[in-house]
């Protein structure tokens, strides 16, 4: 009996040995360029540019936009203020939407994102040439600052928003992850993608939870021009934008100025 059992033992422990190695792998996660809520994304890895854009589409002129009521603050990630319009310019997110398929996200910040089947977390590794308009990178330990302190000062919908978050951990210096409290929620990998990444180094030393008239940091394609308190801003094309050349960005970000225009009575808008 006591050789029977030290058999079935030693059989055990081989199965279990022969097991380890496929369980590992079953559960091994690839990064991807993109991820799609239901099947794969449209565009490949080595897209070059979106179906729908012009690549050669020339740079340069004005476009103008009217906006209704005024304007007090370039924080518009509180509660407090009236925020300018089209101030999302002057960020980059970690992803961005093609305009010709439902669900998908492509990277921007993210080089690359890793998410398991059930989509119990995601990892967004970001690119080494990203960098804020100052020339600093950017870097995971942003992500996690902007994710903590839109939790903590920023709009009380950002709770809401990611109330499924459990943790964000900084892996590496390009690397961030994020840990789920349910997988019933299979959308919110790409709602995180969505994130507008802040410089941690830049509000350090300002009050995030105050409006500010003082034109912020940003590393998105466009940065604050003139304005009038009010009345107009203008937003200026970056030239040497460090995300120019991105597949989900050739094409886009073409006009050199963007002008909003305020106006506080409605017939005269239209006038304009």
């Amino acid at each position: 009996m006591a050789n029977l059992k030290s058999a079935l033992f030693a059989v055990s422990a081989v199965l279990y040995a022969a097991l380890v190695p496929l369980n590992t792998m079953a559960q091994e996660v690839q990064p991807t360029h993109a991820i799609a809520m239901h099947g794969s994304p449209k565009y490949g890895a080595d897209f070059k540019y979106f179906e729908y854009v012009n690549p050669d589409a020339p740079k340069g002129g004005t476009i103008r936009f009217a906006s209704f009521g005024s304007f007090d603050s370039f924080n518009g990630f509180i509660s407090k203020g009236e925020t300018v319009d089209g101030i999302g310019n002057i960020y980059d997110t970690l992803t961005t939407s093609s305009a010709d398929e439902a669900f998908t996200q492509y990277g921007v910040l993210a080089q690359s994102i890793e998410v398991p089947e059930d989509r119990s977390w995601v990892i967004f590794n970001l690119r080494a040439e990203a960098k804020w308009h100052d020339g600093m990178p950017i870097t995971a330990a942003d992500v996690k600052w902007t994710y903590e302190t839109l939790i903590d000062k920023g709009a009380p919908q950002y709770k809401f928003y990611y109330a499924d978050v459990a943790k964000v951990e900084v892996l590496s210096e390009r690397s961030v992850k994020f840990t789920f409290s349910t997988t019933e929620n299979r959308e919110l990998p790409l709602i995180l993608g969505q994130l507008a990444i802040l410089p941690k180094h830049y509000w350090q030393s300002r009050d995030f939870s105050k409006t500010t008239l003082e034109p912020p940091l940003g590393s998105g394609p466009y940065k604050i021009g003139k304005f009038e308190t009010g009345r107009s801003i203008t937003y200026e094309r970056i030239a040497d934008y460090w995300g120019r050349d991105l597949p989900a960005n050739v094409g886009h970000n073409n006009f050199g100025k963007m002008r909003y225009e305020y106006f506080r009575d409605g017939q005269i808008q239209v006038e304009a």
